[in-house]
């Protein structure tokens, strides 16, 4: 019993460290937090235990309550910088090196939120007959058929007649309740100069240009 109670302070600040490192990590990459508080003391074990071993290889030691305020600040930056690496183009390309053909991130509403690509939307609105398009702004996390946010949108009737123009607007949004239409597209249109890039290069490479009408009329089709 007297080596247990030894024990407990190093098993609270184990449990302390992983706890603030699963928050900020989970918070930072939105990822939803299981409510399983068994899962979640287990969680936190493993993860202080493995940053504690970590901060015991550097050191450095001024006194016990400094040294564990900064423990705790360095888990903060650890988890911070973590959950950004995970979604940085480098650690897609570290995937796609070890042929993994997966994203990282398991939400597909918020992979589009953190893509660096404008993503416009087409909802197709049978119920009063009109289509509505948008730039992609955020979305409702933890739901798979979550309420999306688009700005600079426009409203149609099926015909093509404009209904309603906001596309010039960047302050007002629509909010759209995506569980009520099963027909959503998604585009991502490239910007004018690159385009122009893109025809000027595909002028002196022949295969290009017959590639480019192909995609064009496919498009269009």
């Amino acid at each position: 019993m007297t080596e247990i109670i030894s024990y407990l302070p190093n098993i609270i600040i184990y449990l302390v460290l992983g706890f603030v490192f699963i928050k900020v990590f989970r918070f930072v990459y939105i990822e939803e937090s299981p409510n399983d508080s068994q899962h979640i003391l287990t969680e936190s074990l493993i993860y202080g235990f493995i940053l504690q071993n970590i901060y015991s290889a550097f050191p450095i030691s001024i006194n016990t309550y400094i040294d564990i305020i900064g423990m705790v600040l360095s888990t903060v930056i650890i988890a911070y910088f973590l959950a950004k690496f995970i979604y940085s183009k480098l650690f897609s390309k570290i995937l796609a090196k070890l042929k993994i053909q997966q994203t990282p991130i398991k939400d597909f509403w918020i992979d589009i939120t953190h893509s660096k690509e404008r993503t416009y939307i087409t909802v197709y609105d049978k119920e009063f007959d009109r289509v509505i398009n948008g730039r992609f702004a955020r979305a409702e996390t933890f739901n798979k058929r979550p309420l999306i946010q688009l700005s600079e949108y426009i409203i149609k009737n099926t015909r093509g007649d404009i209904i309603f123009d906001m596309s010039l607007n960047t302050a007002d949004t629509i909010v759209i309740d995506t569980s009520k239409y099963p027909e959503i597209m998604l585009s991502h249109p490239q910007p004018k100069a690159e385009k122009k890039s893109e025809e000027s290069q595909s002028k002196h490479n022949p295969i290009k240009s017959i590639l480019n009408k192909i995609k064009t009329k496919f498009h269009h089709d």
